[in-house]
């Protein structure tokens, strides 16, 4: 373990998650909330183009 960090259980069990995948959250949330209005909005594009891309996907 690294020092300074803290101790984390394998997963979050309210939302699922992998203690490796909170950096991605984190900077999702930190684009999300970035002050310059256009970078949350070019997350929120990004993630609507990922999201259509996986229902795409599992269609066929």
């Amino acid at each position: 373990m690294e020092r300074g960090s803290i101790p984390m259980a394998q997963n979050v069990p309210v939302i699922g998650l992998h203690p490796d995948e909170l950096q991605w959250i984190r900077m999702l949330v930190a684009l999300l909330r970035h002050p310059d209005p256009t970078i949350p909005e070019l997350a929120r594009q990004a993630l609507v183009y990922l999201s259509r891309g996986t229902s795409q996907a599992a269609t066929y």
